[in-house]
């Protein structure tokens, strides 16, 4: 088991977790309860949990000791506590993320309120798309600029298909 500690805005105290991963399956120990899985690694620093029969797509960050981690439509900022961010360096965030953001199944794209020059908030809608009779909403992780954009309204697109680069804010 791997241990990670970590600062969470809401909590007063630190959340300890225990972490293992034996091949995709995965079980995260959280005080007494156990959360189990798969996980999918779509590339670095994205793909999908398959968790209690939901599956979520997820994108993660690291900058210096804050691994902000886009999952559900939320975006989560945890300072990590143990040195595990820091024998990443300062190009943490350069290997987990190459500022894309993909589609995490094939579909249609809805909308797409950003253009080409934006500057993004966090957790600001970049996309709209339907995918199984499911509409959902896929988020800037971070704030960031729109260094491209390359989907359309109506446009189908296959899993894993950049739909819109980002540049982050530093």
């Amino acid at each position: 088991m791997s241990k990670i500690t970590l600062n969470v805005p809401e909590r007063t105290e630190p959340l300890v977790l225990d972490c293992q991963l034996n091949g995709s399956q995965y079980a995260i120990t959280v005080g007494d309860t156990v959360y189990e899985g798969s996980l999918v690694l779509t590339g670095p620093g994205e793909g999908w949990l398959n968790t209690s029969g939901r599956i979520l797509p997820f994108y993660m960050t690291l900058k210096q000791d804050v691994l902000s981690v886009w999952m559900d439509g939320r975006t989560y900022s945890l300072n990590l506590v143990t040195g595990s961010s820091r024998r990443a360096g300062g190009a943490g965030a350069a290997a987990l993320t190459d500022g894309e953001i993909k589609a995490p199944m094939p579909g249609t794209v809805l909308k797409v309120p950003v253009k080409t020059g934006d500057a993004v908030e966090a957790n600001q809608a970049l996309v709209i798309m339907e995918s199984m009779k499911m509409e959902m909403t896929l988020s800037a992780p971070q704030a960031a600029t729109v260094k491209a954009v390359s989907c359309s309204e109506g446009q189908l697109v296959e899993m894993g298909a950049v739909l819109i680069k980002l540049e982050p804010i530093a």
